[in-house]
């Protein structure tokens, strides 16, 4: 799965993205990476984009370790894009493992209202620039959004 994050200062945002085949190992590399960058605090809101994901290669033991190890704090505002109903399905069974409060995690079908939840515009455009990790092959240019 190739995915990457990209902390926004100015913000005050984590932007996360995956595409393809999403698995457990790239996950764990993902929130890994994340926890280690020290400039992520725990309650920065985030939002990621699982719009591009084309299948899953997720195991509910995979989910459960993610949520384990999750780098956000529990008062962090976590905003989830995902249009198929197998993504939802896995983005529920994370907050169940996390014990999400419903004010804090919510799952949007489009970007607009899942930016606008986190306090952004919703006309906010995906960040273009190069992310601060990126996991899988190259993000090139598949990680701007026109």
């Amino acid at each position: 799965m190739p995915a990457s994050y990209l902390i926004d200062q100015e913000r005050g945002v984590v932007f996360s993205r995956a595409w393809g085949v999403l698995t457990d190992e790239d996950l764990l590399a993902h929130a890994k990476v994340l926890r280690s960058d020290a400039r992520l605090t725990p309650g920065l809101p985030q939002i990621c984009d699982f719009r591009d994901v084309t299948k899953l290669g997720v195991t509910s033991e995979g989910v459960r370790r993610v949520a384990r190890n999750n780098p956000f704090g529990p008062d962090a505002r976590r905003s989830f894009v995902a249009p198929a109903d197998e993504t939802v399905g896995m983005i529920r069974m994370f907050g169940i493992y996390m014990n999400a409060d419903n004010s804090q995690f919510r799952i949007f079908r489009t970007l607009a209202p899942a930016m606008e939840w986190i306090g952004l515009d919703p006309e906010t455009p995906w960040p273009g620039q190069q992310p601060d990790a990126a996991f899988g092959e190259p993000w090139g240019e598949s990680f701007a959004y026109s």
